[in-house]
């Protein structure tokens, strides 16, 4: 089989190309990085970097391309299918997600390189020092929405495609580079509706800007939305005394689950996500539980009978979600244990959205490969992590069978104002993912 097939090293001269081709065209690199930033994209309106996408597929690297659009009838029959509120207001029309296919003899292995390209708003523009749509340059850095999440990410493939072709080589497997949307919202637009393509490939690249920096991340976590709901009892103020206060009571739950968020912290450990937290200089954890929402009451003068808490956790790969489950309903119950009203109306907890957490082994044979690419173009040996929060990377190891692993350049404020994204490491990962096509789909000149 293909994928049986003797990994065989690259040798110096094509290293050496691959290298030169970058370094030559590194200003017109980021320049087409810089074009991908200046086209808004936001969760719902991404047509129009869509196009811009598939055109520079078809006439930039002669790719063969397709879109497809979410089903909605489809896409809400997956397992982690979850409505939007962009869903419930712009739905799936316009908004297509880009293929583009570089067909080869079939010899080598194949590859599937996907990542989203829609982005969260950009907010109060006096936050930022830079203009969001300009993907504006100083030092090292470039700043702009999408830099770190994700056009960065995506414009790593198109580059390093683009690499590939200018040093004179072609893959022996068949390349498979989709861009997706909807991922900031759970991705039923983009990576469910991927799933269910039916498409094939004997390995995935996910590349994605990281506050941890250059290295393979062979792990997503899992993450779970609940709500829960307290009733009190109403009371004007003047008797205020007569009323059961619904947010006190909530609040003995908030600071059970703070408890428990610190319990986890101490308690549930998963290397790959500790190394990822140590390498971005932040407390290590391989888990976090916030109680995110609490809304309750509806006037000053009453005492509010009703109160409603949302919180999300992410679990790592080595828990299930039913124990995560486990531990939040026993916190609540220990509450409701000490508090009379409590037990006469216990709270409602409800489970809104839930994402699995997935890996792959350090030991498979394509996180070696891209492990050693990853070393060689950063000079040093570099740690293998985990991303610590939910990823579309689920998708292709979970639902298609595919083995995954994501890796990025140092990028930072991602959702926030100044997004940025370190060009020099940019640039690395644009040489790393064209010496992981070469290496794991086998290559032969373009004249041949």
């Amino acid at each position: 089989m293909i994928q049986e097939q003797v990994i065989e090293k690259l040798s110096e001269d094509v290293k050496l190309k691959v290298k030169e081709y970058v370094q030559k065209n590194r200003q017109r690199l980021l320049d087409e990085l810089q074009q991908l930033i200046q086209i808004p994209s936001e969760t719902g309106y991404e047509g129009d970097v869509q196009a811009h996408i598939e055109k520079y597929m078809q006439n930039v690297l002669s790719l063969e391309t397709s879109t497809f659009t979410a089903d909605p009838e489809i896409v809400r029959q997956h397992p982690e299918y979850t409505e939007s509120e962009v869903e419930r207001k712009v739905g799936f029309a316009n908004r297509p997600n880009v293929v583009g296919k570089w067909n080869s003899t079939g010899e080598g292995r194949s590859l599937l390189m996907f990542t989203h390209v829609d982005t969260v708003p950009v907010g109060d523009l006096a936050h930022w020092k830079y203009d969001p749509f300009e993907g504006e340059i100083e030092g090292d850095i470039m700043y702009g929405r999408g830099t770190a999440d994700n056009k960065g990410g995506f414009g790593s493939i198109l580059a390093a495609l683009k690499v590939i072709q200018g040093a004179g080589f072609k893959p022996k497997g068949d390349i498979t580079a989709i861009s997706v949307v909807d991922e900031e919202v759970g991705g039923a637009g983009g990576a469910v509706a991927m799933v269910q393509q039916n498409f094939t490939a004997d390995a995935c690249v996910y590349p994605h800007p990281l506050t941890s920096g250059l290295g393979a991340q062979i792990a997503c976590a899992g993450g779970l939305i609940f709500k829960i709901k307290v009733v009190g009892r109403a009371a004007h103020n003047l008797n205020g005394q007569i009323g059961i206060n619904a947010v006190g009571k909530m609040l003995k739950i908030y600071n059970a689950l703070v408890e428990l968020d610190e319990f986890r912290a101490e308690t549930v450990k998963y290397e790959p996500f500790e190394r990822y937290y140590e390498a971005s200089d932040m407390p290590i954890r391989s888990t976090n539980l916030t109680p995110a929402i609490i809304q309750g009451g509806d006037w000053a003068y009453k005492v509010p009978a009703d109160c409603e808490l949302t919180g999300t956790v992410g679990y790592p790969p080595n828990e299930t979600p039913e124990e995560v489950k486990a531990q939040i309903q026993a916190a609540i119950d220990k509450v409701v244990a000490e508090d009379e009203w409590l037990q006469q109306n216990p709270p409602v907890l409800t489970w809104e959205w839930h994402t699995n957490a997935s890996e792959i082994s350090p030991d498979h044979p394509f996180v070696q490969l891209v492990k050693g690419n990853i070393d060689e173009v950063a000079g040093y040996e570099t740690p293998i992590y985990g991303m610590p929060t939910f990823s579309d990377i689920r998708f292709p190891m979970l639902y298609m069978g595919i083995p995954a692993l994501i890796y990025g350049p140092r990028g930072g404020n991602l959702h926030g104002a100044n997004e940025w994204l370190n060009i020099e490491d940019w640039l690395k990962c644009v040489e790393i993912t064209a010496l992981n096509v070469l290496q794991w789909c086998g290559y032969e000149s373009l004249d041949s």
